[in-house]
């Protein structure tokens, strides 16, 4: 079996145990800010998951919808990355994030809100986008 049927067979069977064990975990919202914090998440999501090089809050990224997905893109990524090129983001695979802890900064994740005002309640933004509608005079 070639490394990446083994890691897609890997994350089928992490989606099955996550599924079966988030009814009776649902995370610890606290632990999972530590956790967010002290493996710096925050360096490329920011802080409340809305700034920083990969935005998880705006994007709706099926990767975070739901827990099972989470983990399996932790955990996949953790067992085909040394055959298959990745981003930039760390490998998490089971050594270093339990089951628990996942629990935890998932429950974390899903904190984060949209806090970004609309265009219309920027005035320089407003300004911006009236000045780009009207018509060019030379």
């Amino acid at each position: 079996m070639s490394p990446f049927h083994r890691a897609l067979a890997a994350a089928v069977t992490a989606l099955l145990l996550v599924t079966a064990a988030q009814a009776a975990n649902p995370g610890n919202v606290t632990q999972g800010k530590q956790l967010y914090y002290a493996h710096g998440c925050y360096g490329c999501h920011g802080y409340n998951g809305e700034t920083g090089a990969r935005d998880l809050v705006a994007t709706n990224s099926p990767l975070i919808a739901t827990e099972a997905m989470f983990t399996a893109f932790l955990r996949m990524r953790a067992d085909v990355a040394p055959d298959v090129p990745s981003t930039h983001m760390p490998n998490f695979g089971a050594e270093a994030l339990s089951q628990a802890q996942v629990h935890d900064l998932y429950a974390f994740i899903q904190t984060f809100r949209l806090n970004a005002p609309a265009v219309k309640d920027v005035p320089t933004l407003r300004a911006i986008r009236e000045s780009a509608n009207r018509p060019y005079k030379p």
